[in-house]
């Protein structure tokens, strides 16, 4: 029985002493997307019943330090009718990692450079506050189009377009919510300096009441 004991202790220092320990690395990777540059800028305006030929754009690789040309994946333009329109980029690298870059194209023969109607806009109904931005001429965004208080899910750009100084319009456009725009749009210049817009936005997660904002 003793022979037995030692045996079993002797099994057991061995294996002990024969474990070997594991190294374990770990290793941190930065994704390199592709850069995108649109020819031409990312807004462009054409005059309504013009011609429209989209300039492309570029991809840069820096994995493998190439530019490449590409040319747009999607392209709704249509200058017969007025609105704001979408061309959509797509790239991808050689790590296989993708980037997309939209350029907005304004249908519009409305030429006044000097009018402007940017600025802090409040919802009359609850008091949330939105921002109207210029981005060209008759071309603006506004960064929380419903007018939604307390969710960032909707605040992003949506992009509205004026064909006169007193007609806008905000045609279909994809957004992190789904497709969106704007049906019976006014805009109420005066007294003064106020403006006034007022429409409805068409979309899945809003009703058909009409929103209303002021810049004072």
């Amino acid at each position: 029985m003793k022979a037995l004991y030692i045996f079993l202790a002797g099994c057991l220092v061995f294996t002990a002493c024969t474990k070997k320990s594991e190294n374990v690395f770990t290793q941190t990777v930065t994704p390199i997307y592709p850069v995108i540059t649109m020819k031409g800028g990312p807004n462009v305006i054409v005059p309504i019943g013009g011609t429209y030929t989209d300039q492309g754009a570029t991809s840069f690789d820096s994995a493998a330090n190439t530019t490449t040309n590409i040319s747009p994946v999607s392209n709704n333009v249509d200058p017969a009718t007025g609105g704001v329109y979408t061309v959509n980029f797509h790239a991808v690298n050689s790590y296989g990692y993708q980037s997309n870059a939209i350029r907005h194209v304004l249908v519009s023969n409305y030429a006044n450079a000097a009018d402007d109607i940017s600025g802090e806009y409040t919802r009359l109904s609850n008091g949330q506050t939105v921002n109207v931005t210029k981005v060209a001429t008759g071309l603006y965004t506004i960064d929380n189009v419903g007018g939604v208080k307390g969710d960032p899910n909707f605040v992003f750009p949506y992009y509205i377009g004026f064909l006169d100084m007193n007609t806008f319009v905000g045609t279909e456009q994809g957004t992190p919510i789904g497709p969106l725009s704007l049906k019976n749009p006014v805009i109420i210049r005066g007294p003064g300096t106020s403006i006034t817009l007022k429409y409805v936005v068409i979309n899945d997660h809003f009703g058909t009441s009409t929103r209303t904002f002021v810049r004072p």
